[in-house]
């Protein structure tokens, strides 16, 4: 490929037109913003399942504890124990994005403190910081300026050791800290730093009373987690959404515009949590943004019976399936 050029920005992998909105209809005569207005929340469903996110937290932490494994057996459980929290944290976290749109309490200011007390001192950030970056990936998806960008980076055995090994987080945190400075206002630096103090606190705190007071290896387990699996999930998700199979290797889309690319990742355990509140159904995130997840289905099935049909259908797929072509030895 020609490092002068983005991806082929005419290629199936580009959104559905949002200029379709105005005068799609489906084939029972429908039309597309009449449909749109129907789908409310189902609020029920975002509680449930942020419940169930947190007790699993506690039912994998409370089964180290009653292990309270020694060495050598404490390896493995700190392994165990280390992918299932993180990938539980990686399952929250999907919902943290889901408040960055209003959409986990009804009412934009319960949203925000629900989303601050439930998941701001998971994640190091406030809603309302991370909603400021998380809106610039949307304004400027497959450009230079997308700032969730880790899509910019190829699926290779390098991506995935330094994922594995947590050399990717300090590389992310650093080019957030960038991006931050560029996109937010003076005083974000501030917030952002309290609110990574006040993560740091926590959790180490979190760690510390479970080293002391339940068993080290479900302390050791947390931190793992958080700070290993859970930053690895995220960035290869983003990679597995965004990332064209026509991208080269070669070229650095942080100078040159990769173009965008989005996809749908059906239903199933794995697309339903690696893929929670919504995220396997990115693509039609994407073009209908402010839509809970909880009827991106609808919305799908509603898109099936009109003329994008077959644009819909070219943006299914699988995570395996996306992986493995994705994938560069």
């Amino acid at each position: 490929m020609d490092a002068r050029r983005p991806v082929d920005e005419k290629s199936p992998s580009n959104d559905i037109p949002l200029s379709l909105k105005a005068t799609l209809v489906d084939d029972r005569g429908v039309p597309y913003r009449e449909f749109r207005r129907t789908l409310e929340p189902r609020w029920w469903r975002v509680w449930l399942e942020i419940a169930a996110a947190y007790s699993v937290l506690a039912l994998v932490l409370a089964g180290l504890i009653a292990w309270d494994p020694s060495w050598p057996l404490a390896l493995p459980a700190v392994v165990a124990g280390g992918l299932l929290i993180g990938y539980t944290i990686q399952f929250i976290n999907c919902f943290f994005h889901e408040a960055a749109h209003y959409n986990i309490v009804p009412g934009r200011g319960r949203n925000d403190a629900v989303a601050n007390v439930l998941m701001g001192w998971l994640f190091g950030s406030s809603i309302a910081l991370y909603r400021q970056i998380h809106w610039q990936h949307h304004r400027a998806l497959g450009t230079t300026m997308d700032s969730e960008n880790s899509y910019f980076d190829a699926l290779h055995m390098r991506y995935l050791i330094e994922g594995l090994t947590g050399l990717k987080l300090l590389r992310t945190l650093r080019e957030h800290q960038k991006t931050e400075s560029d996109l937010t206002d003076p005083e974000a630096p501030a917030g952002r730093l309290a609110w990574l103090v006040l993560a740091g606190v926590v959790n180490l705190g979190i760690a510390a009373l479970l080293w002391v007071f339940g068993s080290p290896a479900a302390g050791v387990a947390w931190l793992a987690g958080l700070l290993v699996v859970f930053p690895f999930m995220a960035s290869l998700r983003t990679v597995l959404e965004h990332r064209s199979e026509k991208a080269d290797a070669d070229v650095d889309y942080h100078r040159v515009n990769h173009g965008p690319t989005n996809r749908l990742f059906g239903t199933g355990p794995v697309a339903n949590t690696v893929g929670g509140a919504g995220f396997n159904r990115h693509a039609i995130h994407h073009w209908e943004p402010q839509l809970s997840y909880t009827r991106l289905a609808d919305l799908e099935a509603y898109l099936l019976r009109t003329e994008v049909a077959p644009l819909v259908r070219e943006r299914q797929t699988s995570y395996a399936q996306t992986f493995l072509r994705l994938l560069e030895l």
